[in-house]
């Protein structure tokens, strides 16, 4: 999904305007919020607590070595010789960068202002990861988590409503975080749904269970149909009122249901297939390296206008899509992979220490 989603996005910004790249913004906010929640509950279920610490630490290392190599520290050379906002550039190293680019009048480092979506993500970890520290010392902190999950959807589709209403602009509703922060909100519930499963799969005996016949149906071919279903509809409805606040709702449920069929069984046909092609190098290479390419592609679709300049059309989206993408797999496979072997290096050293400390541990 990562890697379908990030190449909608390069697609687009290389040419193909036929190509719904924004979509490709919502499943990434559900993606993220589902991974993210469902590490903050194994965590709960192993140890009953949460580190804060470990996890502003974590993503701190995912986030900022590609965000400093590939956005900040370009931007600063190219300051030495073009006018950039400095505010702007603050807001994309601070995390508030899409609510300065909500008027989309900005002066950063050509290519960079997809960050404006990592703005939003990172705006909802903070918010989430405080509001979970709080809840886990409380009696039912997955029940609080479901509640604000919920609170976040109702919310965030209210204030599309009546933003559009009140005459925004669709750019106010396409950059903001409280309009966008539900798809990030139903990848939680997701998680919370996944989490659910698990427990009342582990509890019950026998397989001819409700949990198996559920798990079964989930894995059908009918749920990837609903889901291409409402996703093909969020793209051909174009009423005005409906893009502006249905539309997100219906893509982030497209990517939920698929989420869903995936840890469902993935059975049928059409599920085999889907799994194949999910299983070739390349699609993993993209999609491990999905947030490189996301911040590279469009700064590398910038730097070669003056040279693609004249050429035709699908010789300028392919220069594109390839040295853009390629740019992202070169900085995964150079900033993002000697992070994580530093991190699993790191681990390793902790778990002999403890166990050198606690031999019984």
């Amino acid at each position: 999904m990562r890697a379908g989603a990030v190449m909608l996005v390069v697609l687009s910004h290389a040419g193909l305007t036929v190509v719904p790249g924004g979509s490709g913004v919502t499943i990434f906010f559900v993606i993220s919020g589902f991974i993210i929640t469902h590490l903050l509950l194994r965590e709960l279920e192993k140890t009953n607590s949460f580190d804060i610490r470990g996890f502003y630490l974590r993503r701190a290392l995912k986030i900022f070595p590609p965000l400093l190599v590939i956005v900040i520290l370009p931007s600063l050379i190219y300051g030495l010789f073009k006018s950039l906002n400095w505010v702007d550039v603050a807001g994309q190293l601070l995390f508030f960068f899409n609510w300065m680019y909500i008027d989309s009048d900005v002066s950063v480092l050509p290519g960079t202002i997809v960050v404006w979506s990592l703005s939003i993500e990172e705006q909802f970890y903070l918010a989430v990861a405080f509001f979970w520290f709080l809840m886990v010392r409380g009696r039912r902190p997955v029940m609080g988590l479901r509640v604000l999950a919920w609170a976040i959807i109702v919310c965030s589709v209210l204030a599309r409503a009546v933003l559009y209403f009140s005459g925004a602009t669709s750019d106010r509703i396409y950059f903001g975080t409280d309009t966008r922060s539900e798809a990030i909100a139903i990848g939680v519930l997701v998680a919370l749904w996944f989490r659910s499963r698990r427990l009342r799969s582990h509890e019950s005996a026998g397989i001819h269970t409700e949990i198996a016949r559920r798990k079964e149906f989930l894995g059908k071919d009918a749920i990837l149909w609903t889901a291409l279903t409402l996703y093909l509809a969020s793209l051909v409805i174009r009423d005005e009122l409906f893009r502006e606040t249905l539309r997100y709702s219906m893509q982030a449920v497209a990517a939920a249901l698929v989420i869903m069929w995936g840890l469902g069984g993935a059975d049928g046909p059409l599920g085999r297939s889907l799994n194949r092609i999910m299983k070739l190098q390349l699609v993993q290479l993209l999609g491990l390296a999905s947030y490189s390419i996301y911040l590279a592609h469009l700064i590398v679709i910038r730097a070669l206008e003056p040279v693609t300049t004249g050429l035709p059309e699908p010789v300028t989206v392919v220069l594109g899509v390839i040295l853009g993408t390629g740019a992202g797999i070169l900085a995964w496979w150079g900033i993002e992979e000697p992070v994580v072997r530093w991190r699993q290096r790191q681990k390793a050293k902790n778990a002999a220490a403890t166990t050198a400390l606690n031999p019984n541990a």
